[in-house]
């Protein structure tokens, strides 16, 4: 459990800070991990998503296509149209793309699975200290059983949270959506 200082609670961003830098080492950690493939994959999406690469892939078909219909003169074309060579390398590029942006994906969503299970597990552990700090200061008003009987908000926030119950509740629900 992340322990605040004094200084984190008189600061806030020495909060915010630490709670990045826990996250970005986690990233950090996945990150150094990697396959040399799966670098390379990410590297190449990262390549793939620029407009360089864009306007690199615009040119050269705008290139291939002048030359094929015969508007240079003096040069031969070698693939007359439909273009066949160039589809065909088109097709087989995007196809390898696919396979690189998948790879580079089911990284990411494995970054993002952790995130979120880091995330659930700090908000649980923030909603049982704030179950304790409301017993607390329940305890601390003087509030009696006739006072929680009156609050029933209060009474409620004061039970600990079923998260084995939350958790049965969300896995049904899950296999409802995934069964027709």
């Amino acid at each position: 459990m992340y322990k605040t200082s004094g200084n984190d609670v008189k600061n806030g961003k020495k909060d915010e800070t630490a709670g990045r830098h826990i996250i970005e080492t986690l990233e950090h950690k996945i990150l150094s991990k990697r396959t040399l493939p799966v670098r390379a994959a990410d590297g190449l999406v990262n390549y793939f998503g620029t407009a360089r690469f864009f306007f690199i892939t615009l040119t050269v078909s705008i290139v291939w296509i002048i030359i094929n219909v015969r508007l240079v003169p003096g040069v031969v074309p070698f693939d007359p149209f439909p273009f066949i060579l160039l589809t065909m390398i088109a097709s087989v590029g995007a196809i390898f793309m696919t396979i690189v942006i998948l790879i580079s994906q089911n990284r990411q969503a494995y970054i993002n699975t952790l995130r979120s299970e880091l995330l659930l597990q700090m908000i649980l552990i923030s909603e049982r200290e704030l179950t304790k700090a409301l017993r607390l200061l329940a305890r601390q008003a003087g509030a009696s059983k006739r006072t929680k009987a009156l609050d029933r908000e209060l009474a409620e926030m004061l039970k600990d949270t079923a998260v084995s119950h939350i958790e049965h509740t969300l896995a049904k629900q899950l296999q409802n959506d995934i069964t027709p």
